[in-house]
């Protein structure tokens, strides 16, 4: 656990970040074609860690950059009413993010190895929290890959109505989407 002093230093962190979310928010605010091309793959970040995971099968780049992603960066869930969009070199030089974060890196690696099927979902799950996920599409087969959770490549990997109805994040299941998008195409859901 944390010592007295570094939960006191993260409480003022936290204090200090609330205190000035007003103006975080407003200077982070992205338009929708600034939020696709954070997934559109040119990153010299993200295409030095493909170079390392590509391999000549889409599928085993994808593992293997899957792993790099899951074995490299934490997850963390901040619980901070702040809007922010890190940068791929951001998130690898303090080797941890949130899940749309993770989930942003992630679809560009997937995107900077080829895959044009690949987007972040974000999703309103049945206990109304959100979460970040990226899905796709390898050979007729829909594949969820949540990086937060470190689940194993195959755990949603199959047809597509029975990984949307056995997902899970933290034993919450999807109540519906709210997002998708990738560097082509930006949707939001409403009610």
């Amino acid at each position: 656990m944390y010592s007295m002093a570094q939960n006191d230093e993260l409480n003022l962190c936290k204090f200090l970040l609330q205190k000035y979310a007003d103006i975080i928010n407003e200077r982070e605010q992205r338009t929708i074609g600034e939020i696709k091309d954070l997934v559109d793959g040119t990153d010299l970040t993200i295409q030095s860690i493909v170079e390392d995971t590509k391999n000549e099968n889409y599928e085993q780049s994808l593992r293997n950059t899957y792993k790099f992603v899951t074995d490299e960066i934490s997850y963390v869930d901040a619980e901070l009413s702040l809007n922010y969009w890190m940068s791929a070199r951001e998130i690898m030089e303090i080797k941890t993010a949130d899940d749309e974060d993770l989930s942003v890196f992630l679809c560009a690696c997937m995107k900077a190895l080829g895959d044009d099927k690949a987007e972040v979902i974000i999703a309103e799950l049945d206990n109304l929290q959100t979460h970040a996920f990226v899905s796709t599409e390898i050979e007729d087969k829909f594949l969820i890959l949540d990086a937060p959770q470190k689940d194993e490549f195959d755990k949603y990997f199959g047809k597509k109505t029975d990984i949307l109805s056995n997902y899970t994040f933290k034993g919450s299941k999807i109540k519906r989407f709210l997002y998708r998008f990738n560097s082509e195409k930006y949707e939001q859901f409403l009610e």
